[in-house]
């Protein structure tokens, strides 16, 4: 009974404390922090059959691992690698050839995708087929759109992070103080063009020292249709409601007057009258007073001046939540504020009617739009 015991314990540690067979020392890897993916032409002979393909230019960076150890002490802070194939592990396992180091995906943080690379629907949608499929990449990696290549973004060093991965994730954390653009993973793209076929994902404008990241591309059917500029994606996050914090600045009898939104929500009625649907969305949010002028007549905490400058927010959003919501149906022709999701769920019976011819229906929807603008407080005056 003891020597079998001993032969339990003995087989239990072979397994327990086996070995990893295949482990990668950390100095040979090369832990992926950003992605770009440039598309560089089509049709290519193979063989001797024309094959009508495009091949991506797809640039990884990574942080010199050994220059963290040190503190930096003249080493690199990051190394960038390029090349060119069909896909984005394709080439990811030829620089193998070129490098000694393994590719590791679990810590990517974003993935940039080159202006020409979303005008192809086609290509776009090779794209996101591999990132849906693939195991050795997250759900949550930031993907962005670059006004131009997406290797010129990434080839630039931001001058607070020099890893640009890094410094994207951190700029879309910093979305809570922010509208000007709507931060997307992989996770919020993929349902979207599953479902409604239309998605909103963030602009990357590269420049030449710096990374600016403002508004957002538009897709629908996994192809580029246009851009929202910064105060239009502020807009859509209105009327979606995820604007969690917002400067609205906005001007009264010339006074420059500064609002800081701090808080905001919005309801939505639909209704169908003579086979015309109609949706009313009323946009409520509270806010302070940071700036109207040091010297002037009127006063403050007068009511009648907070009511009219209240009034003078209400009136600007509004215009610009109209001027925005023309230009997603009428130019655009993509549902990326949510109505057909709002008649899904609360309207059942007039999307049963629609669903079918979403599409055509969308940019004909009568929109109403209702702003509620309230200055709960006034700062520190005299």
């Amino acid at each position: 009974m003891v020597k079998l015991s001993k032969i339990i314990i003995i087989l239990m540690c072979v397994i327990i404390l086996a070995g990893c067979w295949d482990k990668v020392e950390i100095n040979d890897r090369a832990f992926i922090s950003a992605i770009g993916i440039d598309v560089q032409g089509q049709g290519e002979e193979i063989g001797k059959k024309e094959v009508g393909y495009k091949k991506f230019i797809v640039t990884f960076v990574f942080p010199n691992v050994k220059a963290i150890r040190k503190g930096g002490g003249g080493e690199e802070p990051r190394f960038i690698l390029s090349s060119m194939g069909q896909n984005i592990f394709h080439v990811s396992r030829e620089l193998t050839t070129r490098s000694n180091k393994t590719m590791f995906f679990g810590h990517t943080k974003a993935i940039i995708i080159g202006e020409k690379v979303v005008k192809d629907s086609d290509t776009l949608k090779q794209i996101f087929d591999e990132l849906e499929r693939t195991h050795e990449m997250g759900r949550k990696v930031g993907v962005f759109i670059s006004q131009g290549e997406a290797k010129k973004a990434i080839e630039i060093e931001p001058s607070l992070e020099s890893v640009t991965g890094t410094y994207l994730v951190g700029l879309s954390k910093a979305k809570e103080k922010s509208s000007r653009f709507t931060p997307k993973t992989i996770g919020d793209i993929l349902p979207d063009l599953h479902d409604s076929k239309c998605t909103l994902i963030p602009r990357i404008v590269p420049a030449d020292k710096d990374i600016k990241v403002a508004g957002a591309a538009v897709i629908r059917d996994y192809k580029f249709v246009g851009w929202l500029g910064e105060v239009e994606n502020r807009s859509v996050m209105f009327i979606t409601d995820e604007v969690n914090s917002e400067d609205i600045i906005a001007i009264d009898d010339n006074v420059m007057i500064s609002y800081f939104v701090s808080d905001s929500e919005v309801k939505k009625t639909g209704k169908m009258e003579n086979e015309q649907i109609i949706v009313n969305i009323t946009v409520s949010m509270e806010g302070a007073l940071q700036q109207y002028k040091l010297e002037t007549k009127n006063d403050v905490l007068d009511d009648k001046l907070l009511k009219r400058l209240e009034g003078v927010i209400e009136n600007k959003v509004k215009n610009e939540i109209d001027g925005t919501i023309e230009k997603i149906q009428k130019e655009f022709k993509a549902d990326v504020i949510g109505i057909g999701e709002y008649l899904y769920k609360f309207k059942p019976d007039i999307w049963d009617k629609v669903k079918d011819d979403w599409d055509d229906v969308f940019p004909e929807v009568k929109i109403k739009v209702n702003v509620k603008a309230k200055i709960r407080r006034i700062g520190m005056t005299k």
